[in-house]
């Protein structure tokens, strides 16, 4: 009688674990030093195996059916690295890979944290939010805004008599994290069009643009035209108050702007330290160049989302139920309820610069390790694991009939397809960061860790001696001369 054939089982744990621990006895002889990510690292695994086993996992054994593939079997499978960003393949050891992203990979032209952006990390957070909070205080309402204002009101009155004309400030001058340099953002509802949406600017928008345009165009009282973004979603007229010396960005449709801007003010009024971790990120974007791409208030809503994660602040979603009645801006809620933390059980930090500086080094480890692939940074739901592929089936009906509308002609849904999703939790439908490219997403990943590490070690100057964070074991400093 012929042999029975056995089947071979391999757990694929089994081969992961195998390769992994090569890997640590290999590089664990060369490379005898250790570092605040390759820690965090190890202790996950080892959080992920306490995790996988008080699963209670079922424990199987060899039959006369199959058989295992045993442990000498394995060393003939070999890891091959392969860069997704170059296309190409690295080869079967993880020195290859880590040389690759050290010196040839795009990123390599900028592997230091720029010097003003360190410098900042490093600075003296006290004198640092005096100063800044000084300026931001007072650009929050200036009398130029009042030679602003009405200014645009003589000019557009002109151009259109018979329509009522009314303005609403924004930004980041507006909610008091702006600097010197910062645009003043204005709305300009013509017509009473406050509550109405538009996905992309409608006709009678471009019409009230082209209109403005002309005019500014050939204005050369109190007014240069700078550039006219006629083509974005929202049509923008870049110009400078010749008298003030202000810049100002100027447009003409979605209100939904300035209520965001009411939303950052209860933000920062129930909890300070947002407002204060808003004003040194807007700073540090600026400094390391990240800003060209990311938001002032794409920053913003991932500080308060960070916030909110570790209960510090209640979720947008919280903020707008039970509400007495909705006002709307075509389908999005712009109110909610102005809840005092002390209502919702929250704690309101402290402003104190060793708090700032402990927040603003969380900030920069848990963003610096996202999984911006798999997840959307979320302050309408405000909590963790929200992932991309299920997303749009969590959102509310309001988001789904527009989404779904039978007058859509375009895909209106939020762009998922990015390689970083940050939702606005008012404009459900906008991914507020989806100009960020792969090498910028890159690059903050990479300041961000620079950042956390300068942070992690202070020097003490006057006993010369090292202080060190809890989070992570003194091996991890070095002294600095």
């Amino acid at each position: 009688m012929a042999a029975s054939v056995k089947q071979l089982y391999l757990h694929p744990l089994t081969l992961e674990s195998t390769l992994f621990l090569n890997s640590l006895e290999v590089c664990g002889k060369i490379y005898n030093r250790i570092d605040p990510y390759l820690y965090d690292s190890l202790r996950n695994v080892v959080l992920g195996i306490e995790k996988f086993l008080d699963q209670n996992p079922t424990v199987i054994e060899a039959t006369d059916d199959f058989m295992f593939v045993t442990p000498k079997e394995l060393e003939v499978i070999q890891k091959i690295y392969h860069c997704t960003f170059c296309k190409k393949n690295l080869g079967n050891t993880v020195d290859k890979a880590a040389i690759h992203l050290a010196e040839r990979h795009p990123t390599a032209k900028r592997v230091n944290l720029p010097k003003r952006a360190k410098a900042i990390v490093e600075s003296d957070f006290g004198k640092f939010f005096a100063d800044q909070l000084q300026v931001a205080e007072t650009l929050k309402q200036i009398a130029e805004y009042d030679v602003i204002e009405n200014s645009l009101s003589d000019i557009l009155k002109e151009v259109f008599p018979d329509k009522s004309i009314k303005m609403y400030k924004f930004g980041s001058r507006i909610t008091g994290i702006g600097t010197g340099n910062s645009d003043l953002d204005i709305y300009v509802d013509i017509g009473g069009r406050f509550n109405e949406f538009e996905h992309a600017a409608t006709a009678e928008t471009l019409q009230i643009f082209d209109r403005a345009f002309y005019v500014f165009k050939n204005k050369t009282i109190d007014w240069r035209l700078n550039h006219a973004a006629r083509g974005a979603r929202i049509p923008i007229l870049k110009l400078t108050n010749t008298r003030t010396k202000i810049k100002c960005d100027v447009g003409f449709s979605n209100s939904i702007s300035y209520c965001n801007k009411q939303m950052l003010e209860y933000i920062f009024q129930q909890q300070p330290i947002a407002r204060r971790m808003c004003i040194f990120m807007k700073k540090w974007l600026e400094l390391t160049g990240l800003n060209r791409r990311i938001t002032t208030y794409c920053m913003s809503l991932m500080v308060i989302y960070y916030l909110q994660i570790n209960n510090f602040l209640p979720s947008i979603e919280t903020l707008q139920k039970n509400m007495l009645a909705n006002v709307l801006v075509g389908p999005w809620i712009s109110n909610f309820i102005e809840i005092p933390l002390t209502e919702l059980k929250m704690e309101v930090l402290s402003v104190s610069p060793s708090s700032c500086k402990q927040h603003i080094k969380e900030f920069f480890i848990y963003y610096a390790d996202f999984d911006y692939e798999s997840h959307v940074i979320c302050p309408y739901f405000g909590r963790t694991h929200i992932k991309i592929e299920n997303f749009e089936s969590l959102m509310p009906e309001r988001y789904t009939n527009f989404v779904q509308s039978k007058n859509s002609a375009k895909d209106f849904g939020i762009e998922l397809d990015k390689h970083m999703v940050v939702q606005d939790p008012l404009r459900m439908n906008h991914n507020v960061a989806a100009r960020v490219t792969k090498v910028d997403l890159m690059e903050w990943q990479h300041f961000l860790k620079k950042s956390a590490v300068l942070i992690i070690v202070v020097r003490s100057w006057r006993n010369n001696d090292l202080i060190y964070t809890s989070k992570y074991p003194a091996c991890f400093a070095t002294h600095r001369e």
